[in-house]
């Protein structure tokens, strides 16, 4: 069967002519060493696929299914994963720059020191997924759900995470200079050695949250809700200091 692999202009970018399916097409692609960028692959069922060190700068994957796929140093930089399904994909290293995953889910995924500086993420979806020293820096994270995932050693500098959630997620040793976490869901996290200054908690929920040792100079916490959450060895002077709050529990 001949499978073609499209650009999103309409150009073809690579044929096969002995392909089964899409997928086929993409492994012999990727043994071969093409690069796809800017490919239309909206819509592709590709879950379990291995697209390994692929580079698909620039691509469309708006909607495809991508659960349990092997996308380790992928590059998707600018590539577009509008509403994508990468639940339990394996994401490590990847390259996201730029990339649009608004509305994405990664449920359970594994995004270790992955790059999206700059990229959409609002609304996306990363409950119990990996994401230690992942690069956020600059992204949009508006309403995105990170309930139970680990997060240490990310950076979010100047990120924007209003409304995000992260009850009971790991956020220890986090860059979030400048970060926007208004009306942010921290319930229960562990924000213990983050670097939170100049960041903005207004109206954020940090009950029972754990804010030991970090440093929260010129941070905001306007409105903040902080029933049980522990500032203990907190350093610096924030510009709007937390509301009085009891015994940590």
């Amino acid at each position: 069967m001949l499978i073609e692999i499209k650009h999103r202009d309409g150009r073809v970018l690579f044929r096969h002519e002995d392909a089964h399916d899409l997928r086929d097409a993409l492994d012999e692609a990727r043994a071969r060493g093409v690069r796809l960028e800017g490919a239309n692959l909206d819509g592709a069922i590709l879950s379990s696929v291995d697209l390994e060190e692929m580079r698909l700068a620039g691509a469309s994957l708006v909607g495809a299914d991508l659960r349990r796929a092997n996308l380790e140093e992928i590059d998707l930089t600018d590539a577009d994963l509008s509403r994508a399904i990468l639940d339990g994909a394996n994401l490590e290293e990847a390259l996201l720059d730029r990339a649009v995953l608004a509305g994405a889910s990664a449920r359970g995924a594994n995004l270790e020191e992955a790059r999206m500086e700059g990229a959409d993420l609002s609304r996306a979806v990363f409950d119990g997924s990996n994401l230690e020293e992942v690069d956020m820096r600059r992204a949009n994270l508006a309403g995105a759900s990170f309930v139970r995932a680990n997060l240490e050693e990310a950076v979010f500098v100047d990120a924007d995470l209003s409304g995000a959630k992260l009850s009971h997620a790991n956020v220890e040793k986090c860059d979030l200079r400048g970060a926007k976490l208004v009306g942010a869901e921290l319930r229960g996290a562990n924000v213990e050695r983050s670097d939170l200054r100049g960041a903005d908690l207004s109206g954020a929920d940090l009950s029972e949250a754990n804010l030991e040792r970090c440093d929260v100079d010129g941070a905001r916490f306007d409105g903040a809700k902080t029933e049980s959450t522990n500032f203990d060895r907190v350093r610096g002077t924030p510009a709007t200091p937390p509301p009085s709050h009891g015994p940590y529990r």
